[in-house]
């Protein structure tokens, strides 16, 4: 793995335009593995080999993840100071999260500024049926998507109150869309409290959602609406940065 990464950065650095000796001379690899790693590489498309030249360059996998780690890195950015206002504003721990397959991945975090700071990290995974970001996501896709990501859902139970089957999660879903943000009511961990609100970009897509944590005790029913709309106010203010005209409902 090491090896194969180190020939993807050596031809990124050249701007995708290395002969298999450059790659060597660069990477202190035998020209043996070298030629190895690139049959892989290029099987992949990770890698492009041009024929006439017989140089390596940076093959459409590999733009698409780097595209898709710019956009994460410029939504980080967007986010950021949305994101530390809304910790100053509540003293819960927030998160933002994007779609990854079928789960909600963690591309931010900021800790409470109070006790029982959560576990979660940048990177860590969240199933879609349980948690506050995940439903956030989930609710507000198209219906195409929303069916081919529930079709591929397990359901897995966390707590007594996760939802285990598809009906109760559709119903939620209703209810989700008419209110405009998520809660997960300790159906991940118990004790826990999550509300959760989608972010849009420019063509009025959701690509992220944002969300408040915290203890039962402090994240309460009756204080639960006043948090919401700070999470709602929080999601519209990032998704203005991001080019979004106005709230949808959609």
């Amino acid at each position: 793995m090491d090896r194969a990464v180190d020939i993807l950065a050596a031809v990124a650095a050249k701007n995708g335009a290395l002969t298999v000796d450059g790659i060597v001379a660069d990477t202190g690899l035998p020209k043996s593995t070298v030629f190895r790693i690139l049959a892989t590489l290029t099987a992949r498309r990770l890698l492009d080999r041009e024929e006439q030249s017989q140089t390596y360059r940076l093959g459409m996998l590999a733009l698409v993840i780097g595209a898709r780690a710019m956009g994460e890195l410029d939504l980080r950015r967007s986010a950021r100071p949305h994101l530390e206002s809304l910790v100053a504003k509540t003293g819960e721990t927030v998160h933002l999260s994007i779609l990854s397959e079928n789960n909600a991945l963690c591309v931010d975090k900021l800790d409470a500024s109070r006790s029982m700071r959560m576990a979660s990290f940048v990177g860590f995974l969240d199933p879609l049926h349980c948690s506050g970001v995940g439903k956030a996501l989930l609710a507000f896709q198209d219906e195409p998507v929303r069916q081919r990501l529930m079709a591929r859902m397990r359901f897995e139970p966390h707590t007594p109150h996760t939802i285990t089957n598809p009906e109760r999660l559709t119903a939620q879903i209703s209810e989700i869309r008419a209110r405009g943000y998520a809660v997960d009511d300790e159906e991940i961990e118990q004790g826990l409290r999550c509300v959760a609100a989608p972010i849009r970009d420019h063509s009025g897509s959701v690509v992220a959602a944002v969300s408040i944590s915290g203890p039962t005790t402090r994240v309460t029913q009756a204080g639960l609406t006043d948090l919401a709309h700070a999470v709602e106010e929080c999601a519209q203010s990032i998704s203005r940065e991001l080019g979004a005209l106005e709230k949808a409902t959609t």
